[in-house]
């Protein structure tokens, strides 16, 4: 269930997990730092990062599909979806992301897969975060070229699918298995 403002009285009192990604394409690696962050906190604020960036989606495009993921892995959980273009300078966005999320008060976490320079690390504890590492297993991805291969992130499946000369599917379900 989408929310679209938080009451601030009950921001200080919940937990909350943040979620920034760019989603180009959501992948499996994706849907387990957000599962990670839904288990483990009472609401779930989900940025979708770049959203200035229309390739291969225009923020529409990846809004859309990840309320409409989000509807059916958590339908009774509490979260809400932020858009957010990248901040002028870009060195200020661990201030821009709390600021733009209306986050209140201290003792959220902000998940990731990747490591964060120790600069932003700092700062997001400072705002009140604490910075969680998930550890992102390696998942397959059906190319359609017919192979599997072994991926962990968005950046892997597009360079796959330049290598191989090919548009990237709008979303996972596109990218049908082959019938055997």
């Amino acid at each position: 269930m989408a929310q679209e403002g938080l009451n601030p009285q009950e921001t200080q009192q919940q937990s909350i997990g943040l979620v920034l990604g760019r989603f180009q394409p959501l992948h499996p690696g994706h849907l387990e730092l957000i599962d990670t962050a839904m288990q483990n906190n009472d609401e779930v604020v989900v940025c979708i990062g770049s959203a200035q960036l229309a390739e291969p989606f225009t923020i529409d495009q990846r809004h859309e599909y990840m309320d409409k993921q989000l509807s059916v892995l958590h339908p009774d959980k509490k979260w809400r979806i932020v858009d957010l273009v990248d901040p002028e300078p870009m060195d200020i966005w661990p201030e821009y992301v709390k600021e733009k999320t209306g986050i209140e008060g201290e003792g959220h976490k902000f998940y990731r897969a990747d490591k964060l320079p120790e600069v932003y690390e700092d700062r997001l504890k400072n705002l009140g975060f604490a910075v969680i590492y998930i550890t992102r297993e390696p998942f397959y991805y059906w190319f359609p070229d017919g192979l599997h291969r072994r991926v962990s992130s968005a950046t892997e499946i597009k360079g796959i699918f330049e290598e191989l000369g090919m548009e990237i599917p709008y979303s996972f379900s596109q990218a049908k298995e082959p019938k055997t």
